[in-house]
């Protein structure tokens, strides 16, 4: 059998209430027309997850787990057992509605120059979630804290960042986009050598996003592809998970500075592949 276009990888820990409606859409619902598969990464659960996808999508490659990993080592790993040309990290709390995955597709076909790609996340109701933003700052992190993570602050600075600014129909280029769903040719992947794992959780996407600009590549908002975001947020509760948030943030300004304008890394693609300057 030929390698699939399209491998998903996902990662899941005791996600077995979400990764139902996921691989029901992948699979049932929405099925892409292009060929793929999928490959689950199962981080320490003590759920039926692995059991259900082994039961029902045995076609699905499994990984699982004997230590928990982190996000961007777990996808990593996932895209290392992966055959298609092209990789779609997706979260197992997203649902894939009609034609998502193949829209993704065909713009990176007829636009190769395109480093990473993200498709319209919405809320479960299905209003505009605000999953593409701008480069974090350490002005912007304070806010943030102060709003306790809060995407409904009305801070002009936390809207800054969210970029509620933006035409959220408007296919155009973006600082970087929430790791739940993103599509990034293989070679490239391996290019930028995957995530990066000095990550644990949180700010991997950003940070492989910024190099994707540091490489010449832009990351790119694709509203004409939509999926269910059922977005858990927990960084804003006190605990692991907070700290996790935080030793991330310290990294990213460690390697990347504490004020990172894309402005400064338009220069490094050509501009003629800027979808904004082809409208």
């Amino acid at each position: 059998m030929e390698n699939p276009v399209l491998s998903i990888v996902t990662v899941g820990m005791n996600h077995y209430k979400y990764i139902k409606d996921l691989y029901r859409s992948l699979y049932k619902e929405n099925r892409p027309l292009i060929s793929f598969e999928t490959v689950y990464v199962d981080n320490c659960s003590s759920d039926e997850s692995v059991n259900h996808i082994r039961e029902n999508y045995p076609q699905t490659v499994i990984i699982q787990n004997k230590t928990i990993k982190g996000f961007g080592e777990n996808n990593n790993l996932g895209v290392s057992v992966s055959k298609g040309k092209y990789i779609a990290i997706i979260n197992p709390d997203i649902v894939v509605l009609p034609k998502s995955i193949d829209v993704l597709y065909e713009y990176m076909i007829e636009n190769p120059a395109t480093g990473i790609l993200a498709p319209q996340l919405l809320n479960p109701d299905c209003s505009i979630q605000y999953s593409v933003r701008r480069f974090i700052t350490l002005k912007t992190f304070v806010y943030r804290l102060i709003s306790r993570g809060k995407d409904t602050s009305k801070n002009k600075i936390v809207g800054h960042y969210l970029q509620k600014d933006i035409d959220n129909g408007k296919t155009q280029t973006v600082d970087w986009a929430i790791g739940a769903a993103m599509f990034i040719d293989r070679e490239f992947f391996i290019h930028l050598n995957g995530f990066d794992e000095d990550y644990f959780l949180y700010l991997e996407d950003e940070d492989i996003c910024l190099r994707s600009w540091k490489n010449g590549k832009p990351v790119i908002y694709l509203p004409d592809a939509k999926m269910i975001h059922n977005h858990i947020r927990e960084s804003s509760k006190t605990g692991k998970k907070t700290i996790h948030h935080i030793k991330s943030l310290i990294t990213f300004f460690r390697k990347h500075g504490y004020c990172v304008h894309r402005s400064l890394l338009l220069n490094n693609y050509n501009k003629t592949d800027n979808p904004e300057m082809k409208s």
